[in-house]
């Protein structure tokens, strides 16, 4: 047994713990939560872009192409008469890299908290 799955398993009995609580609380569990993401969303915004490498980048514009292909073309047409394809595609891009950095920051325990 790896080391990993014994802490997981010695985590179980907590994590039962927090969703019994939670679970009996009147409140979401989002409004515990959304503090902690509110600052670290206002925080990764703030900050630099996750470095990629050039072909991490150039897979995320195809993968931007792709999300507006399949874009229903309903909600395509309401966000291309506000605003102009680059702009779609550019909000469309940020949101992965937003993705990119939560992935990360719950990866290296930066949001632990949770």
């Amino acid at each position: 047994m790896s080391g990993r799955k014994k802490k997981l398993e010695w985590l179980e009995e907590f994590e039962r713990l927090a969703e019994e609580i939670l679970s009996k609380q009147d409140t979401s569990a989002c409004d515990q939560i959304h503090p902690i993401i509110k600052d670290w969303y206002e925080e990764a915004m703030g900050g630099d872009v996750p470095e990629s490498r050039d072909a991490v980048m150039q897979a995320m514009a195809c993968l931007t192409a792709e999300i507006m292909i399949d874009m229903p073309e309903r909600l395509f047409q309401v966000l291309s008469d506000s605003v102009d394809e680059d702009e779609v595609a550019i909000w469309l891009q940020e949101i992965l890299m937003i993705g990119r950095a939560f992935e990360s920051a719950l990866a290296n325990g930066r949001l632990d908290d949770l």
